[in-house]
C-alpha cells in the first residue's frame, strides 16, 4: 500500500545533532537541498552564517535578459540497475512535455491557481528541447543509457561530501557529465531511501547568487546539473509505484529541481526548524509570500503561516512549483523568478545558448529520436500545434512530407536511403535538425 506524503521534517536538525525521536513513519523530501543545508548548518560554521543574503547583482541588473524565448539543450543520462528503472524514451519525452507547459504556463491545471496570484504568475518563456548533438559534434537523441553494479544512490548525511554525486562520475558507478556549460545534464537513477527518508532529486545552484548561502553551488564543473529519483519522471510512467508513495508521478520533481539549477530557492527560504523563523527567512523573491515552512505534500490551500497583517497578507503559494507540494497541486512560477531564472541564464549559464541561442519567436521547439534511425523516428515537440513537416536531402530535394497536431509523430524511414537528411517544419521558425538514417 502507497503511503502519502504529509510527514514533516521538522526532526530533522535535531537527528543530524544526535537526538533521535522514535515514531516517525516515512519521511519524503522532495528534494535533497534542505536535508543537505541542515547537514552544513551542522558541520560548516561559514556556510551557516552566509544563510541572510539578498540578490543585490540581480535587483541591480536589467531583469530577464530581453525579449524572445530561451531554449536550453538537456541530455538525459539513465543510470540503471534493473530494468524497472531503465526509463523509456516515451518516459523521458512525457517529462520534456511536462518542463515545457510548466515554463510556459501551458500546464493544463494553470486555471487552478488562486485569483489572489493570478497578477504574478508568470509564462517564463524557457523551453527544454533534446539535445541532437553530442559534445563531439556526433547526432544524438538527447538520452543515454549506462547499467550500472551499484543497486542505488545514497544522500550520506554523516559524509563530508555529497555522496549523491557520484552518479554523475564513471568510476563510481555513474556516467561522466557532457559539458555542462553547454548542456543541462539530467540523471536518472535509483535514489536510495534511507532512515532521514526517501529523496526525489537534488541540483546545484549557480554560483555567486546572493539569495543561496555561500558554498551552495557545485564544488565542482563537472557536476553541475541535476539528479532525480526514476519513479518520478514523466506523467506516464509504469513504475512510479515502485516508491510505495503517492503525489509524486507528475513529473513535477524536475520541474522544481530546474528551478534550483537557474537560481531559485524554496518559498519558504529553507528556514531551519528551531533554529530560525521562517517569517522572516525569504527566497528574495518579493511576489512570493513567506511561509513557516514548506507544505509538506498536504496541499493545504488554507494554509496562511506568516500573517503579517490582516489588509495585505496573502496565504502560503504553496501552489508555486517551488514549495513541497504533491505535483497536483503544483501550477505556477512568479514574474519575479521568471526574470531571475532569465538573469541566470543569460548570465551566469550563457554557455546553454551557445547552440540553441534565444529565438526570436514565441512558439515550438522540437526534438528527434532515434537519431541516427532506422525504420522509424519520432518527432517532438515541445507544444502542442498543428504543422508540416518537409524532410530533404543535402540537395534540398524534398523527399517527404509529415504533418503533425499534436505532441508526437512517427515517420516511417524504411524506404530511405542511408545517409544524411535535414527536417524542417514549414511556416514555422524552429531551429531544423540533421537527421542520420543508417
Amino acid at each position: 500500500m502507497k503511503t502519502s506524503m504529509t510527514r514533516s521534517l521538522l526532526f530533522l536538525p535535531f537527528l543530524l545533532l544526535g537526538i533521535s525521536f522514535s515514531g516517525f513513519g516515512q519521511f519524503v523530501h522532495r528534494c535533497g537541498y534542505d536535508t543537505w543545508r541542515a547537514h552544513q548548518h551542522t558541520h560548516n560554521r561559514a556556510y551557516s552564517e552566509g544563510l541572510s543574503g539578498v540578490i543585490e547583482n540581480w535587483k541591480s541588473a536589467e531583469r530577464g535578459g530581453g525579449g524572445g524565448v530561451l531554449v536550453l539543450p538537456v541530455v538525459f543520462h539513465i543510470v540503471y540497475n534493473t530494468e524497472a528503472q531503465n526509463l523509456s524514451d516515451e518516459v523521458i519525452l512525457s517529462q520534456l512535455e511536462v518542463l515545457n507547459e510548466d515554463y510556459r504556463r501551458l500546464n493544463e491545471n494553470a486555471a487552478e491557481t488562486r485569483d489572489i496570484f493570478l497578477p504574478v504568475a508568470a509564462d517564463c518563456e524557457i523551453e527544454f528541447t533534446l539535445a541532437n548533438t553530442d559534445p563531439f559534434g556526433n547526432p544524438t537523441s538527447g538520452i543515454t543509457r549506462i547499467m550500472t553494479d551499484r543497486a542505488g544512490f545514497a544522500l550520506d548525511l554523516f559524509s563530508q561530501t555529497n555522496t549523491l554525486d557520484e552518479v554523475k562520475k564513471d568510476a563510481t558507478g555513474g556516467v561522466d557529465a557532457w559539458d555542462t556549460e553547454h548542456y543541462i545534464n539530467v540523471w536518472i537513477c535509483n535514489i536510495e531511501s534511507s532512515f532521514f527518508g526517501q529523496v526525489f532529486g537534488l541540483a546545484y545552484p549557480p554560483a555567486t547568487l546572493d539569495n543561496w548561502p555561500a558554498g551552495s553551488n557545485a564544488p565542482d564543473p563537472t557536476l553541475e546539473g541535476v539528479i532525480v529519483h526514476y519513479t518520478t519522471v514523466g506523467r506516464n510512467n509504469p513504475v512510479a509505484g515502485d516508491d510505495g508513495l503517492e503525489g509524486n508521478d507528475g513529473g513535477r520533481t524536475l520541474v522544481h529541481e530546474l528551478g534550483h539549477y537557474l537560481g531559485l530557492r524554496h518559498t519558504w527560504g529553507d528556514a531551519l526548524p528551531f533554529f530560525e523563523d521562517g517569517c522572516t527567512v525569504d527566497d528574495g523573491m518579493s511576489d512570493t509570500p513567506n511561509n513557516v515552512a514548506a507544505d509538506q505534500f498536504l496541499c493545504n490551500f488554507t494554509s496562511n503561516t506568516c500573517e503579517v497583517d490582516q489588509e495585505n497578507d496573502l496565504p502560503d503559494m504553496i501552489e508555486n512549483y517551488m514549495d513541497y507540494s504533491l505535483d497536483e497541486c503544483m501550477s505556477v512560477f512568479t514574474n519575479e523568478q521568471k526574470d531571475l531564472m532569465r538573469y541566470v541564464i543569460v548570465n551566469l549559464r550563457p554557455g546553454l545558448l551557445d547552440g540553441v541561442s534565444i529565438t526570436e519567436r514565441v512558439g515550438a521547439q522540437f526534438s528527434v529520436f532515434p537519431n541516427p534511425a532506422k525504420d522509424l523516428l519520432t518527432i517532438s515537440l515541445s507544444q502542442r500545434i498543428t504543422c508540416e513537416f518537409e524532410l530533404r536531402d543535402l540537395t534540398g530535394r524534398l523527399i517527404s512530407t509529415t504533418s503533425v497536431d499534436g505532441i508526437n509523430v512517427t515517420m516511417n524511414c524504411e524506404s530511405l536511403h542511408s545517409g544524411v537528411y535535414l527536417l524542417t517544419a514549414r511556416d514555422h521558425k524552429m531551429s531544423p535538425q540533421r537527421i542520420v538514417i543508417e
